[in-house]
């Protein structure tokens, strides 16, 4: 169910008019993720499509179904948030939030193909690992320009600080082995390093437990 996001203070929530913006931020960010680069044939074609398809898909489902947040309104770097109830993505939830158009890009660009047995690993993990009530960090990336300045723990704290308040874990997944040490310092602990099968990719899952002394 849609429902209006509200972030918490010194955030700034995001909706479907901000997603291609916000898309483009994060497509510069993960310009040498190892995910996106799977996702297509070559590194060149993925910088070629910005903002990526693929982030637009997963910013789309989270304006709807979740939150996505800004650290200003200068975007320097940008944060989608799910509940466990919203996850994993139905093919219903996709057509309802997701664009046409960003639907058949994935295709022409047959990403899809590439990606539906990675999507189906990292969805089977996240399920045998956390089966319990939880908020997941789908996606999280600071531009390129304003990297190693703070801006990461600046957009993340306050939501963790939220989700605290509620009492709930909150799960992470990074394919980025140097991601672990920052999510270790946000309170993060690791549950599982794993190969995603025919892949040559690495999967590290992580899940921070509510500190009890802010409930």
């Amino acid at each position: 169910m849609s429902h209006a996001s509200i972030a918490p203070a010194d955030l700034v929530a995001l909706d479907k008019r901000h997603v291609k913006a916000a898309a483009e931020v994060l497509t510069r960010a993960f310009q040498d993720d190892p995910l996106l680069g799977h996702g297509f044939s070559d590194q060149s074609e993925m910088k070629r499509k910005a903002p990526s398809p693929l982030i637009e898909y997963m910013l789309s489902y989270c304006v709807r179904y979740g939150e996505v947040h800004a650290s200003s309104a200068n975007l320097e770097g940008v944060a989608g948030w799910l509940t466990s109830d919203s996850y994993p993505m139905t093919p219903w939830k996709v057509i309802r939030s997701v664009p046409l158009s960003v639907i058949l890009s994935l295709g022409r660009g047959g990403v899809t193909g590439r990606m539906r047995k990675v999507g189906a690993y990292l969805d089977a993990t996240h399920a045998h690992l956390a089966p319990f009530r939880h908020w997941f960090l789908q996606i999280v990336g600071v531009d390129p320009r304003f990297q190693g300045k703070g801006y990461a723990g600046r957009l993340l704290r306050p939501m963790l600080s939220r989700i605290d308040v509620e009492g709930l874990p909150c799960y992470v997944e990074t394919l980025d082995e140097k991601n672990v040490r920052l999510y270790e310092h946000l309170g993060f602990e690791l549950l599982e390093k794993s190969e995603i099968p025919e892949t040559g990719l690495s999967i590290w899952t992580m899940l921070r437990q509510a500190r009890s002394a802010v409930r």
